[in-house]
This record gives structure tokens, sequence and C-alpha cells, in this order.
């Protein structure tokens, strides 16, 4: 009979910025991820980013894996951050709003993290078409920011201009405004169920920006291939928290000092960069 054995070790949160070129990456802050309801590792990359957002002026988002959910990226773009990563495949498409201007009308919905229109076709069935995002709109303010998508719905009766918030649920304590017909109150996404940061993303993962800016996530795989390489024969060389803690902290000072040394060298010579790009 086999026995199963259990590997266990320590897991490692690592915040990095880089430009483009060899050795040009920082390591900002590192955490370690102890795990549970609010210590696992997507709870611990926002907070360390939250922390990191008030110390890197110009500092515009985050890219990160499929780890963010919508309750992730709601923090941080209500702190004004754009926060790009794919769109988790158990997020079915759901009903939006449907919009009517005299003679035509226009059921919109929510997939792969944009607005798309509902189209019905020849053979009974429907297509959702994704709708022309023209503008990522933010409102940064110091206490909370929010991000519209400004829409183009096509129409044989001239395109319609929709304004769609995106990116933040918002709950009774927020400003929802009034709806126009009735002079009411708008309910808020809680109120109505909706999980507007999970369903509408800043930047959709099926547009061109997306695809300009998310392949630089998988660029940071090869921190941790590093801190890989740089252990005996792939196994962390100690054992227990603390002592680990202090390896980590002297890898991180090791490869930022490495980068801060060639950054020196290439200010140094003014035609390092020429012949690094040739």
């Amino acid at each position: 009979m086999r026995r199963r054995s259990v590997l266990r070790g320590t897991k490692w949160f690592f915040a990095s910025g880089r430009e483009d070129g060899y050795w040009r990456r920082v390591i900002l802050a590192f955490c370690h991820v102890t795990g549970g309801a609010y210590e696992d590792e997507a709870a611990v990359a926002v907070r360390t980013f939250t922390h990191l957002s008030s110390h890197l002026p110009g500092c515009m988002g985050v890219l990160y894996d499929g780890a963010f959910r919508g309750i992730h990226r709601d923090v941080l773009a209500r702190q004004g951050l754009l926060v790009i990563n794919k769109q988790h495949g158990s997020t079915a498409p759901r009903a939006y709003e449907v919009l009517r201007y005299g003679r035509c009308r226009h059921d919109l919905w929510c997939q792969d993290g944009r607005i798309a229109e509902r189209i019905g076709l020849d053979d009974g069935t429907s297509h959702l078409l994704p709708v022309p995002v023209t503008r990522l709109e933010p409102r940064l303010g110091a206490a909370k920011s929010r991000w519209y998508h400004l829409l183009r719905i096509p129409c044989r009766h001239g395109a319609h201009t929709v304004r769609v918030p995106v990116a933040i649920t918002t709950t009774p304590a927020d400003r929802t405004g009034t709806d126009r017909a009735t002079g009411k109150r708008r309910a808020s996404d809680t109120e109505r169920d909706f999980h507007r940061a999970e369903h509408l993303q800043q930047i959709p993962q099926n547009t061109r920006a997306h695809q300009l800016l998310y392949p630089y996530r998988s660029d940071a795989e090869s921190l941790h291939n590093q801190l890989d390489q740089s252990l005996w024969n792939g196994r962390m060389i100690s054992y227990g928290l603390a002592r680990q803690k202090i390896y980590i902290l002297g890898f991180a000072l090791s490869q930022n000092a490495t980068s801060h040394h060639l950054h020196r060298e290439r200010a140094a010579s003014p035609t390092a960069g020429d012949q690094e790009s040739h």
C-alpha cells in the first residue's frame, strides 16, 4: 500500500515594478501569506497595494492574475487605481438594462467584463455583441474615486452615447443619484443584488488595451523563478517563518541592489540606452 506524502511550505507575496529591459525590476514589498478568509493571497495583495499607492506618486494601477475577483478590484478602484486582470471564467453573462429611445430598443447585458447588446438572430437564437467603449472616464477624488465607460451604441436611427459606471459595486452609503423618470433615489448595486465590480471591468479583457498591458503580468513569474533558482535544489534552506523571512529580505535586497547598480551605470553612460535598443 502506497503512502501519500503531504508537502508543506511557506507562501510569499511579492509586489514589484519594472521598466522594459534587462535587470530593471525593483521589489517594492513582500508579505507572508498565512491563508484563511482575510489572509489569502488576494487579500494580502490588496492591503499591500493600498499601502504602496500612498508612497508611489504617479502609480496608475496594478496588473494581477485571476486571483483578483470583483471584491478586490472594487477596493483598489475606489482608491483611483486601475486593476488589469483576466475575467474569472465562472462569471456568467447577466442582464443589465433595457434602453428605449423612441422607436428603438436596446437590451444591454454584462459579458466578459463589459456591456454587450443582445441581438436576435434569424433562427430564433440571440447573440451578445460587445458595445464599443469610446473612453474610460475616471473621476478621482481624495476619499473615493469613480470610473465610467462611455459607450457608443450603434443604432439604425442614429448611435446613442451612454455613460455606465464600472469597477465599483455601490452600496446604500454611496451616492447613486435619482431616477429621471420617477425622481426617486436609485437603488444601489447591493440592493439590486448586482455585483458591478465582478461584471464590469475598467479595461475589459477582449480589448486592445488589455492585450497590450496584460502580457506584463507573465513577466512577474520570472521573479518567482529567480527565487527558486537561488535556492539549493529549489528548496528553502531554513525552517520557520522568522528565518525564512530573513532569507526573503536578503533576496529582495540583492535584486534591488543589482537593479540599482545597473541603473546608475546606464545613467552614467549616455549611449547605453541606444546600445541596448540595438
